[in-house]
């Protein structure tokens, strides 16, 4: 799994370091921001799905229906609570066990 890690971590890393001005020539700096410009659109594409979600009902404009309609049965009131306190036991009882370093150095002087 740490593998797997490094790996998509070294494919997303832009190296600013190595953007030296003196040892890059122009295409080379082309083809850098044709790649980032890339990145950048499908980043883009990804934040606009989201975007066109459908927004939550909003209640506030008609309140009187709200207040007209049946109340939740307390059977399902305590179902939803008992629910709620199964999934909070079982995620407070998730450990994690770490065998070996996940932040490496790469190199770095």
């Amino acid at each position: 799994m740490l593998s797997s890690i490094l790996a998509k971590t070294a494919i997303n890393i832009i190296d600013v370091s190595a953007a030296d001005s003196q040892g890059m020539e122009q295409h080379e700096y082309m083809d850098r921001a044709r790649q980032y410009s890339t990145r950048l659109a499908m980043l883009s594409n990804n934040l606009m799905h989201w975007k066109k979600l459908p927004l939550l009902p909003s209640l506030t404009n008609q309140p009187h229906q709200v207040l007209a309609s049946d109340p939740v049965p307390f059977a399902d009131l305590q179902q939803v609570s008992r629910i709620a306190a199964y999934a909070f036991s079982a995620l407070s009882q998730i450990r994690v066990d770490a065998k070996e370093e996940l932040v490496v150095q790469f190199g770095i002087p």
